[in-house]
């Protein structure tokens, strides 16, 4: 497992990664959140797809109710989380990682700064745990009527369990896993070019991330530049 101290400041770095498919669980909890955000979003676009070729049929279908726009929603926004968390909870499952740093660093420095981010994801992810599961305890039930599903109720669920793989994933990285550190000279270029006017950045990022075999790395970095 490879993972990125990627720089988004001068001096502020944001630890990254990209999920391999193939080293992905299949089984347990991480597994199951995993493959039932999936289904759900594969529903959820073969219905947008269904409406959509009502309307071109000139079917009359009306504005979205609230349930729908609602439920389109929670799981846009779960997926997108999800995807933000892949990285720690694949730490619950490997024993070794390779952390990539910018060669302008020294790797002390490097190690110092990752583990400040797993230290930071800890009491992150406990705290917002304990929100969540508030939720499924106080919303869940307050929805019971709804037909179907209870998505609101699964989506604080979902939300509070990933919390939990999330927080376990970056105390193991704390404790357990044993930590390589590799110095990238393209990850100092990256700081380099957050110095760029925005028209010229944005390319440069783009053409850094291919050489790193990164596919969503400039969209990342651009969201969390400082």
């Amino acid at each position: 497992m490879h993972v990125f101290l990627v720089p988004v400041g001068d001096t502020v770095y944001e630890v990254y990664y990209e999920p391999n498919e193939a080293d992905e669980p299949r089984v347990g909890v991480t597994a199951y959140l995993l493959k039932r955000v999936r289904e759900m979003v594969t529903a959820e676009k073969e219905a947008r797809r269904d409406r959509r070729a009502a309307r071109r049929a000139g079917k009359r279908g009306g504005a979205q109710s609230w349930l729908t726009r609602t439920r389109a929603g929670l799981i846009r926004v779960l997926a997108e989380w999800v995807a933000q968390q892949r990285m720690l909870w694949h730490l619950r499952h490997v024993d070794t990682t390779v952390l990539m740093y910018p060669d302008d660093l020294a790797a002390s420095e490097a190690m110092l700064a990752a583990r400040g981010w797993l230290q930071g994801s800890v009491e992150h992810h406990r705290f917002w745990m304990v929100v969540d599961g508030l939720g499924v305890a106080i919303i869940g039930p307050l929805f019971f009527f709804v037909p179907g599903p209870n998505l609101i109720a699964w989506y604080f669920f979902a939300k509070m369990a990933g919390h939990w793989l999330a927080c376990s994933g970056a105390r193991r990285g704390l404790s357990d896993v044993a930590w390589e550190e590799q110095s990238c000279h393209t990850l100092t270029e990256v700081r380099q070019a957050l110095a760029l006017p925005a028209g010229a950045r944005r390319p440069r990022l783009r053409a850094l991330a291919g050489e790193l075999h990164l596919g969503q790395l400039a969209a990342f970095i651009e969201r969390r530049a400082s």
